[in-house]
């Protein structure tokens, strides 16, 4: 007696039985299709939780979501700040010519950078002034440390070769 058994094309939505649920552990036990699918994302699942890469994986498995979020909006965004609009003010009543949400931004960057940092103490400049100062002044003592530390160093040795040389010099002399 031979027994045939033929199965059409399998794929990952072939269903495979009946899920009654899940319990409070994850175990299937709910009402809904159950399809390969499922089970290889179920199988997959339990496997990555118990391995120690679990963290950087996820952490991996979020950059790549949000580049491929970032390459779906990127023409999205590039075409919105080129459409033009008419600004209108309170009323809805049309002031000044067609403008692109590009320049809207553009001007609005302008304006802040422009504006006194202290509205109260005029004297710090604007605010893209005390920016540069800031980004100068971490530049600076960076390169400065860096300086100082190189400085020291061959200081250092300088000073370590003299009174290796003094002591050699005293020592031939006795």
């Amino acid at each position: 007696m031979n027994i045939t058994i033929n199965v059409d094309e399998v794929t990952l939505d072939t269903i495979v039985g009946e899920v009654l649920g899940f319990d409070e552990d994850g175990d299937p036990v709910t009402k809904g299709e159950r399809t390969i699918a499922d089970t290889v994302a179920e199988k997959i699942t339990a496997a990555l939780v118990k391995d120690d890469r679990w963290d950087s994986m996820r952490k991996k498995t979020l950059e790549i979501r949000s580049e491929v979020i970032r390459a779906a909006l990127a023409p999205v965004v590039e075409t919105a700040l080129g459409e033009t609009f008419q600004r209108t003010n309170n009323y809805g009543e049309p002031i000044g010519g067609v403008i692109s949400m590009r320049q809207v931004i553009t001007d609005e960057v302008k304006q802040f950078m422009t504006q006194p940092a202290d509205t109260y103490n005029r004297d710090k400049g604007t605010v893209l002034q005390v920016f540069v100062r800031k980004a100068v002044a971490e530049v600076l003592t960076t390169e400065v440390q860096a300086a100082v530390k190189e400085a020291r160093e061959q200081f250092a040795g300088e000073i370590g070769r003299q009174v290796t040389a003094a002591v050699t010099t005293a020592m031939r002399a006795k």
